[in-house]
């Protein structure tokens, strides 16, 4: 079978790179397809996420949107860039001829009823619905697409035109190393560096929750955009002593077993991986209850704790109960691994598998 991916740009080496490019080579190397990522953009060259020999790149080389001189002037750029992708993308896939083609992202959303061809049509959500760009015209993808596979149930509810809505979370790597000492004082935090994680949340509760977590650290892994201002908050809250940007790390999965806690934030996810990554290292989560994800993985009381979405105090409440409670971060660290168990790689591609035999 022909297979075609479409992402946004790979040089992003974000989470949904790194999750196709891993399917990709799957598929190709485990399973014979013929796999073709197709990247819209090509951002500055850096390293990317490992593709299979047998796995081809294509780019499409789609200038960015200009930015207007007003909302209308930058609404109207974004409108031709994207006819223009949707004009290069059937051309490529009209040589590629594939028999199955999975959009990815918003802008894959976008594309993908843009789309002239035999082959059958899958939109990948990785992100909630409702807070994805451009989403009220997600319609026309559901109307066209064969089929839409979300992160969660609870993206999944909200494509109700869809023909066929599938769910099938991705997956995470098991680590070598879990936690193994939980009286260490230390709490660990991860994600890009951006609104989306809700960092500048987690530092205002970080202070709120001072009086209690006397002698404990926190540090924050990634990179992004806010860095600098989350660090002018670290400061003016006085919390420079105990709160640390550490930057991004490319061995996270084998580092959260130097910790004892876990703590995010978001605002909203499509699935949350370095939740479940935190999990399957032993860690026990405090967590809002953010839209999606949260309750997938965390069972209150059980492998960690939610809070309400927007209540600093009960995030604080919270952070400082896990904080003073050794054995009761050792219990629910004990049970996260379990919880994290059902995201397994062996798993969830067969689950995959069974839909391409089922022929969606």
């Amino acid at each position: 079978m022909k297979i075609a991916y479409i992402v946004e740009d790979y040089y992003v080496n974000g989470g949904v790179e790194r999750i196709v490019s891993e399917k990709a080579n799957v598929m190709a190397s485990e399973w014979g397809h013929e796999v073709t990522l197709v990247s819209v953009y090509r951002d500055t060259p850096r390293q990317t996420y490992p593709l299979d020999g047998s796995v081809r790149l294509v780019f499409l080389d789609v200038p960015m949107a200009a930015k207007g001189a007003g909302p209308i002037a930058t609404t109207a750029n974004r409108a031709a860039t994207l006819v223009k992708a949707a004009r290069r993308l059937n051309r490529t896939l009209k040589s590629l001829d594939p028999d199955i083609i999975f959009f990815t992202t918003a802008l894959g959303a976008l594309l993908l009823p843009f789309y002239h061809g035999r082959a059958r049509k899958i939109y990948e959500s990785h992100s909630a619905r409702s807070f994805t760009p451009y989403h009220r015209m997600f319609f026309l993808t559901e109307l066209k697409a064969d089929a839409v596979v979300c992160l969660t149930e609870g993206d999944a509810r909200e494509y109700k035109r869809a023909k066929r809505v599938e769910v099938i979370p991705n997956f995470v790597y098991q680590p070598e190393r879990r936690a193994a000492d939980y009286s260490v004082k230390r709490a660990v935090a991860v994600g890009r560096l951006e609104e989306q994680k809700g960092f500048d949340i987690m530092i205002d509760c970080w202070k709120a929750a001072a009086a209690d977590t006397t002698g404990w650290r926190l540090d924050i892994y990634g990179a992004g955009p806010l860095h600098a201002s989350l660090q002018r908050r670290i400061t003016a809250l006085g919390l420079d002593g105990s709160v640390t940007l550490k930057g991004r790390c490319e061995e996270m999965t084998e580092r959260y077993a130097d910790y004892s806690l876990h703590l995010m934030t978001s605002r909203y996810e499509g699935l949350p991986m370095t939740l479940i990554e935190a999990q399957a290292a032993g860690l026990p989560s405090v967590v809002t209850d953010f839209k999606y994800g949260a309750r997938d993985i965390i069972r209150n009381g059980h492998n960690g704790i939610i809070t309400p979405q927007g209540d600093t105090a009960a995030f604080a409440r919270a952070l400082s109960r896990m904080a003073g409670d050794e054995r009761l971060r050792a219990e629910y660290g004990a049970n996260a691994p379990a919880a994290a168990g059902r995201f397994g790689k062996e798993k969830i591609m067969e689950e995959w598998k069974r839909k391409f035999l089922e022929g969606w």
